[in-house]
């Protein structure tokens, strides 16, 4: 993302940083993930079928495949942790309520957001 500008760029450049910077204080790879996935935002993307969180979420998620990678892992063989939860449970940007998907859209039945309008 760069320095271009906006929140989700700057919170992407600082968490990358501070991974950097962990990384090279010796701390476990597979601790820095086990902190960034599971992080949520209000609206959540899907890529190749997983739920992408956030961009904390985002950057763990690479970092997790690369160290399977490097580990000589296959894709059935990612690391595993237990205590994360996956449920789908995005928040609506306008009010905080819980979006529901109705139609294939993410909706907000307290605020009337629609995430396709």
């Amino acid at each position: 993302m760069g320095k271009s500008g906006g929140c989700p760029a700057s919170n992407a450049e600082a968490v990358s940083r501070l991974i950097s910077l962990a990384l090279r204080a010796g701390v476990d790879p597979k601790s820095i993930v086990e902190q960034l996935r599971g992080i949520r935002c209000p609206i959540p993307a899907w890529v190749e079928g997983e739920t992408i969180l956030s961009c904390a979420d985002a950057i763990g998620h690479i970092l997790e495949k690369s160290i399977a990678d490097f580990e000589g892992k296959s894709e059935g063989e990612k690391i595993k942790y237990s205590h994360l939860d996956w449920g789908f449970c995005p928040q609506c940007p306008q009010c905080g309520s819980i979006l529901v998907h109705e139609e294939g859209c993410a909706t907000c039945k307290t605020c009337g957001f629609s995430k396709c309008s």
